[in-house]
Protein backbone atom coordinates (compact mmCIF):
# COMPACT_ATOMS: atom_id res chain seq x y z
CA UNK A 1 0.00 0.00 0.00
CA UNK A 2 2.84 2.44 1.04
CA UNK A 3 4.06 1.54 -2.42
CA UNK A 4 1.50 2.63 -4.07
CA UNK A 5 0.65 5.51 -2.42
CA UNK A 6 4.20 6.79 -3.15
CA UNK A 7 3.99 6.23 -6.48
CA UNK A 8 0.87 8.44 -6.87
CA UNK A 9 2.80 10.83 -4.54
CA UNK A 10 5.47 10.69 -7.45
CA UNK A 11 3.65 11.30 -10.49
CA UNK A 12 1.63 14.21 -8.96
CA UNK A 13 4.61 15.75 -8.33
CA UNK A 14 5.80 15.06 -11.90
CA UNK A 15 3.21 16.88 -13.28
CA UNK A 16 3.39 19.62 -11.29
CA UNK A 17 7.02 20.09 -12.35
CA UNK A 18 6.03 19.63 -15.89
CA UNK A 19 3.59 22.00 -16.01
CA UNK A 20 5.25 24.89 -13.81
CA UNK A 21 8.71 24.91 -16.39
CA UNK A 22 6.73 25.62 -19.17
CA UNK A 23 8.15 28.94 -19.93
CA UNK A 24 5.87 29.64 -23.43
CA UNK A 25 2.87 31.80 -23.08
CA UNK A 26 -0.06 29.81 -23.98
CA UNK A 27 -2.96 32.19 -25.75
CA UNK A 28 -6.27 30.60 -26.61
CA UNK A 29 -8.57 31.57 -29.27
CA UNK A 30 -11.13 33.20 -26.82
CA UNK A 31 -7.83 35.37 -25.13
CA UNK A 32 -8.05 39.16 -24.71
CA UNK A 33 -4.69 40.43 -26.17
CA UNK A 34 -2.47 42.14 -23.77
CA UNK A 35 -1.95 45.84 -24.57
CA UNK A 36 0.91 48.00 -22.84
CA UNK A 37 1.53 51.76 -23.74
CA UNK A 38 4.75 53.75 -22.72
CA UNK A 39 5.15 57.36 -23.01
CA UNK A 40 9.22 58.38 -22.24
CA UNK A 41 9.93 62.49 -22.48
CA UNK A 42 13.74 62.62 -22.09
CA UNK A 43 16.35 65.31 -23.00
CA UNK A 44 17.73 65.45 -27.31
CA UNK A 45 21.09 64.16 -27.74
CA UNK A 46 23.74 66.32 -29.44
CA UNK A 47 23.23 64.42 -32.65
CA UNK A 48 19.52 64.91 -32.34
CA UNK A 49 19.58 68.30 -31.11
CA UNK A 50 22.22 69.28 -34.70
CA UNK A 51 19.36 67.93 -36.46
CA UNK A 52 16.84 70.84 -35.28
CA UNK A 53 16.05 73.96 -37.18
CA UNK A 54 17.02 76.86 -34.55
CA UNK A 55 16.90 80.00 -37.13
CA UNK A 56 13.56 81.09 -35.90
CA UNK A 57 14.58 80.87 -32.27
CA UNK A 58 16.58 83.35 -30.06
CA UNK A 59 19.81 81.77 -28.29
CA UNK A 60 18.36 78.19 -28.70
CA UNK A 61 20.05 74.90 -26.06
CA UNK A 62 20.04 71.60 -26.43
CA UNK A 63 18.13 72.05 -22.90
CA UNK A 64 15.30 73.67 -24.45
CA UNK A 65 14.18 70.47 -26.55
CA UNK A 66 12.71 66.99 -25.53
CA UNK A 67 12.19 63.77 -27.32
CA UNK A 68 8.69 62.35 -26.66
CA UNK A 69 8.05 58.70 -27.29
CA UNK A 70 4.83 57.01 -27.17
CA UNK A 71 4.72 53.25 -27.68
CA UNK A 72 2.26 50.92 -27.89
CA UNK A 73 2.26 47.13 -27.47
CA UNK A 74 -0.64 44.95 -28.56
CA UNK A 75 0.43 40.74 -27.76
CA UNK A 76 -1.60 38.51 -28.69
CA UNK A 77 -2.09 39.35 -31.90
CA UNK A 78 -2.58 35.65 -33.39
CA UNK A 79 -6.33 35.29 -32.77
CA UNK A 80 -6.80 39.15 -33.91
CA UNK A 81 -8.20 40.52 -37.31
CA UNK A 82 -9.18 44.40 -38.08
CA UNK A 83 -6.43 45.71 -35.58
CA UNK A 84 -6.70 49.43 -35.71
CA UNK A 85 -4.47 51.35 -33.15
CA UNK A 86 -4.94 55.45 -33.67
CA UNK A 87 -1.81 57.16 -31.11
CA UNK A 88 -2.53 61.06 -30.63
CA UNK A 89 -1.04 64.05 -32.74
CA UNK A 90 -0.42 66.85 -30.60
CA UNK A 91 0.96 69.46 -32.92
CA UNK A 92 -2.14 71.27 -32.29
CA UNK A 93 -2.27 70.68 -28.75
CA UNK A 94 1.26 71.88 -27.52
CA UNK A 95 1.01 74.85 -30.32
CA UNK A 96 -2.01 76.45 -28.84
CA UNK A 97 -1.17 76.59 -25.20
CA UNK A 98 -3.32 79.34 -23.30
CA UNK A 99 -1.66 82.31 -23.31
CA UNK A 100 1.66 81.25 -24.90
CA UNK A 101 2.18 82.07 -28.64
CA UNK A 102 5.16 79.67 -28.85
CA UNK A 103 5.47 77.28 -31.74
CA UNK A 104 6.11 73.98 -29.30
CA UNK A 105 5.53 70.68 -31.74
CA UNK A 106 8.45 70.99 -33.85
CA UNK A 107 8.51 67.58 -35.86
CA UNK A 108 7.74 64.07 -35.62
CA UNK A 109 7.29 60.42 -37.36
CA UNK A 110 5.39 57.03 -36.40
CA UNK A 111 5.91 53.77 -37.24
CA UNK A 112 4.24 50.32 -37.33
CA UNK A 113 5.76 47.02 -36.75
CA UNK A 114 4.35 43.55 -37.04
CA UNK A 115 6.44 40.42 -34.95
CA UNK A 116 5.44 37.42 -34.56
CA UNK A 117 1.94 37.07 -31.88
CA UNK A 118 2.30 41.02 -31.43
CA UNK A 119 2.14 44.55 -32.84
CA UNK A 120 4.32 48.06 -31.85
CA UNK A 121 2.94 50.68 -32.47
CA UNK A 122 5.05 54.34 -31.78
CA UNK A 123 4.75 57.83 -32.26
CA UNK A 124 8.21 60.19 -31.64
CA UNK A 125 7.78 63.86 -31.98
CA UNK A 126 10.32 66.82 -30.52
CA UNK A 127 9.09 69.82 -28.43
CA UNK A 128 10.57 72.75 -27.50
CA UNK A 129 10.06 72.60 -24.02
CA UNK A 130 11.55 76.24 -23.04
CA UNK A 131 9.42 78.04 -20.29
CA UNK A 132 7.34 74.51 -19.88
CA UNK A 133 7.98 72.40 -16.72
CA UNK A 134 6.89 68.63 -16.43
CA UNK A 135 3.56 68.93 -14.98
CA UNK A 136 2.70 70.82 -18.13
CA UNK A 137 3.69 68.62 -20.23
CA UNK A 138 2.48 65.87 -18.78
CA UNK A 139 -1.13 67.96 -18.63
CA UNK A 140 -1.23 68.37 -22.65
CA UNK A 141 -0.19 64.70 -23.07
CA UNK A 142 -3.11 63.65 -20.80
CA UNK A 143 -5.69 65.46 -23.31
CA UNK A 144 -4.56 62.94 -25.76
CA UNK A 145 -6.11 59.30 -26.18
CA UNK A 146 -4.92 56.29 -27.39
CA UNK A 147 -7.70 54.34 -29.24
CA UNK A 148 -7.75 50.81 -29.94
CA UNK A 149 -10.06 48.24 -31.76
CA UNK A 150 -9.66 44.45 -33.01
CA UNK A 151 -11.56 41.54 -33.72
CA UNK A 152 -11.27 38.53 -32.27
CA UNK A 153 -11.05 35.48 -35.28
CA UNK A 154 -13.09 33.00 -33.68
CA UNK A 155 -15.92 34.88 -32.14
CA UNK A 156 -16.17 37.90 -34.64
CA UNK A 157 -16.96 39.81 -32.03
CA UNK A 158 -15.18 43.70 -31.91
CA UNK A 159 -13.45 45.19 -29.44
CA UNK A 160 -12.06 48.89 -28.41
CA UNK A 161 -10.24 50.16 -25.73
CA UNK A 162 -9.17 53.11 -24.69
CA UNK A 163 -5.88 54.37 -23.10
CA UNK A 164 -4.70 57.79 -21.56
CA UNK A 165 -1.53 58.56 -23.23
CA UNK A 166 -0.59 60.78 -20.11
CA UNK A 167 -0.80 58.01 -17.60
CA UNK A 168 2.38 56.31 -17.79
CA UNK A 169 4.91 58.97 -18.38
CA UNK A 170 8.32 59.01 -17.61
CA UNK A 171 10.31 61.99 -17.39
CA UNK A 172 14.31 61.17 -18.33
CA UNK A 173 17.13 63.43 -17.27
CA UNK A 174 20.16 63.75 -19.03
Amino acid sequence: MKKKAMGAVCALLTVFMLSACSTEDVVTNESEPEVSVSTTVKPLTKKEFSEVETSELTNPSKEDFRNVRMILTLRGTDYLSDIQVKLPHYREAFNNIKDDQQIRYWFGSSADEEQENKNIYTREFVLYTNGLNDKQIKEILATGKIKTSWVLKDTKTKEQEEFDAGENIEFEVK
